[in-house]
This record gives C-alpha cells, sequence and structure tokens, in this order.
C-alpha cells in the first residue's frame, strides 16, 4: 500500500471526499467492502457512512490494486494543477469527460473520472500523472546502438506492453525482492518513445495520529518511478534510475520490446563528448533552431592544453556575464591548442523565463539536467550541437 494509507488515515481526510463518489468507488471492490462490514448505502449523506471503518479498512493492508490506486491519485491529483492534467491527458487520449465539474471538488474530480473511464481506459489518472512526471527526470545514462536498427522500430502492441509489464514485474518481485505492482506507461511523440515504469519500493514506516491524538505507526510501500526513452532519430536508449542493476535489464526488454532484439543497446563511456567546444564554435550557440530556448552561453569552463597535458585551466565568468562576452579568441572559444575540455558549465534561459539556470556538461555517458523540466528542450540543443554523439554516423563511415 502506498499513498492511500498515508494520505486517508484519518477520518477527516475521507469525510473531504463527496460521499456518494466515496461510495460507489469502494463498491467497485465487493470482496473487499464484504470482508471489511462497509456499510454502504445508496445516495449517502456524509452522516450515513461510517468513516472510521472506512479508515480502519484503508489502513489494514489488504486494500485492492484498484482502490489504491484511485484513492491515491485522488489525493496526488486533487489540485488545480492536478484536474489540468487530467484534462490535459484525455484531450491528448481523445477521451471526452462526459459530467460537468460544477459542486464537486478537485479530488472528487479524480475519483469521477476514474468511475466514467475505467472500464476502456483504466490508467487515466496514473497517464495524467506519469506525463508530467517523466518530463520532470534530470538525470540520464545514454546507450548508443551496437548497429542501425532503426528500421525494426516498431510500436509495442497492447500484448507487447502486457508481456512488458509481466516481464518487469517478476523482476522486481522476484530478483530485487520489492513486491508485486509493477507497471509500464508508454508515451509517443514525433522523434521519441518514452516509458515510466512504475513499481514498489522496500517497505517504510511513519508515525500518523488518530483523531483522538494517539499516535500510529503506519507501514506502506512508496511508489517508485524510472524512466527510459528511445530516440527514433538518433537510435539510442537513455535511463533514469536510481537502481544501477536495473539499467541492463531495461536495455534487454526494451530492446525487445522496441527492435525485436535483445543485444542491440551497448555500454559507451564517451557517448557525451566536449569536443564542440574545439575551434570555430560560437554559431553553436545561436539557438533560433531550437523552440523554447531563448539562450545559452558557457560559463565556467575546464581544459588543458596539447604543451602542458598536466596543467588543467579553469575558466569563470563574472557574475551576470558569460565566456561569450568579452571573448579574446573569437571566432574561437578556446585556445587553437586546446586538448580536452575536462567540464563545461553552460548559463541558459527557456523562452517563457526570465530567470537563468545552469546546466553542467562533461565527457562520460550520463547528463545531469539540474533544473527538473528542462531536460527535453537541453536535451535537444545538446544532441543538434554534437555533445551527444550520433554513434550511428560514425559507424557508417
Amino acid at each position: 500500500m502506498t499513498i492511500a494509507r498515508r494520505s486517508f488515515a484519518t477520518t477527516r481526510a475521507l469525510q473531504r471526499l463527496h460521499p456518494g463518489l466515496l461510495r460507489d468507488v469502494l463498491a467497485t471492490s465487493p470482496a473487499f467492502v464484504k470482508e471489511h462490514k462497509l456499510a454502504l448505502p445508496s445516495d449517502p449523506r456524509p452522516k450515513d457512512l461510517d468513516y472510521e471503518a472506512i479508515r480502519a479498512a484503508i489502513m489494514s493492508g489488504d486494500l485492492p490494486d484498484d482502490l489504491d490506486s484511485v484513492l491515491s491519485y485522488a489525493s496526488i491529483l486533487g489540485t488545480t494543477e492536478g484536474w489540468e492534467r487530467i484534462r490535459k491527458e484525455a484531450e491528448v487520449q481523445g477521451i471526452k469527460i462526459p459530467f460537468s465539474p460544477d459542486g464537486l471538488t478537485h479530488a472528487d474530480l479524480a475519483m469521477k473520472v476514474w468511475l466514467d473511464t475505467r472500464t476502456k481506459h483504466p490508467d487515466l489518472l496514473e497517464q495524467s500523472y506519469a506525463r508530467a512526471r517523466v518530463h520532470s527526470k534530470s538525470s540520464y545514462t545514454y546507450y548508443p546502438p551496437v548497429k542501425d536498427v532503426r528500421s525494426l522500430y516498431k510500436k509495442p502492441t497492447d500484448a507487447a506492453l502486457r508481456g512488458l509489464r509481466s516481464d518487469l514485474n517478476k523482476y522486481f518481485e522476484k530478483d530485487l525482492m520489492v513486491g508485486k505492482g509493477t507497471n509500464v506507461l508508454m508515451f509517443e511523440y514525433d522523434k521519441e518513445v518514452w516509458f515510466l515504469i512504475r513499481y514498489p519500493e522496500h517497505l517504510e514506516r511513519k508515525e500518523v495520529y488518530e483523531e483522538d491524538g494517539t499516535p500510529k505507526t503506519v507501514e506502506f510501500k512508496p511508489r517508485e518511478y524510472d524512466a527510459v526513452v528511445y530516440n527514433r532519430v538518433f537510435g539510442d536508449i537513455r535511463m533514469n534510475t536510481r537502481r544501477k542493476q536495473v539499467h541492463t535489464k531495461y536495455r534487454i526488454l526494451f530492446g525487445h520490446a522496441l527492435l525485436g532484439s535483445e543485444n542491440v543497446f551497448a555500454v559507451h563511456k564517451k557517448l557525451i563528448t566536449l569536443e564542440p567546444l574545439k575551434g570555430r564554435c560560437l554559431s553553436i550557440f545561436n539557438t533560433d533552431d531550437i523552440d523554447g530556448l531563448s539562450e545559452i552561453a558557457p560559463v565556467d569552463v575546464c581544459f588543458h592544453g596539447i604543451r602542458e597535458p598536466n596543467k588543467e585551466v579553469t575558466w569563470q565568468a563574472d557574475k551576470d556575464t558569460s565566456l561569450l562576452d568579452h571573448n579574446p579568441h573569437a571566432p574561437l572559444l578556446l585556445p587553437d591548442d586546446t586538448d580536452t575540455v575536462h567540464y563545461v558549465v553552460f548559463r541558459y534561459r527557456m523562452k517563457d523565463k526570465t530567470k537563468f539556470h545552469t546546466l553542467r556538461v562533461q565527457q562520460g555517458n550520463t547528463m545531469n539536467y539540474e533544473r527538473d523540466g528542462d531536460s527535453v528542450i537541453l536535451e535537444e540543443w545538446l544532441r543538434k550541437r554534437g555533445f551527444v554523439r550520433d554513434m550511428l554516423v560514425k559507424k557508417a563511415k
């Protein structure tokens, strides 16, 4: 059990929900209702529901997955922003929300959407949350293809996704021993296919309080999310996960699901390069071709020259300036005898923002996007400017 047990650990929290919608949600699990002897009168008023009995049932530890999911997302998406996410996701999927939101709170709306769409679209609430969550991932490890197999790409069918969920569910339950509950959500875009993998983390215990002030310990398993992204243009895959041991598993399973082969993606420690900063490079800082990015420029760089390989040189711009200002090496950024660039820090600003943020890049196969939500736009700039190597071009030469 996860967020539902933390969010509805008190009767007061349950009383904030529309009684009729709460009754209808609980009624979708008749075996659970019967086991806990919950009275669910039709068209109930608040005084008609035994909130303490409902609270005890939710906290019992045997809450069905469907109930756990809808109550969790009623809490997570029970805000103005959450309702907008639901509406936008429904619009993207062509799902009509067939009711007026008048008289309902945001948490009520989430429950009502689930009740009305659960037969044909049981994952709509999770997808509403996940689409924003997947773009908030800020650190990615890249794996290039071992050969050009882009032509083999086929959008995974529903059956393939079910097989992927089953394989990952077994892996997280049997190999990593964190339990059941894995799900895989797919989001397809023009150039990329994004996957969000949800799985349970290890058991946690937190103290909550009863209505009378008595402390009580609640046990639950938090939800964790990983992201896997396949780029159809460059043919590589990147992933965000805190668990190092799952990288190989993801490379195998997603390679099979997307391209019909388990041995597609390789480990390459130099996929990310800083070579574009050498030579006549000032044009790479033009952002006219990058939607959403207003400007980007280096503010901190570390390098060494050919003649002095053991002497690292670090340049840092003054506050509110960049290394492009008063650059004595133009049209170069660095001295023409630069051998290796060790790292660079860029200062950038999005078109809809006034504030600047920074991005640090170093050679390897991992990119850390320090500002959540900016990774998609920054990654496009980095790819187009050659900081993320196109390994297929190299293989074709």
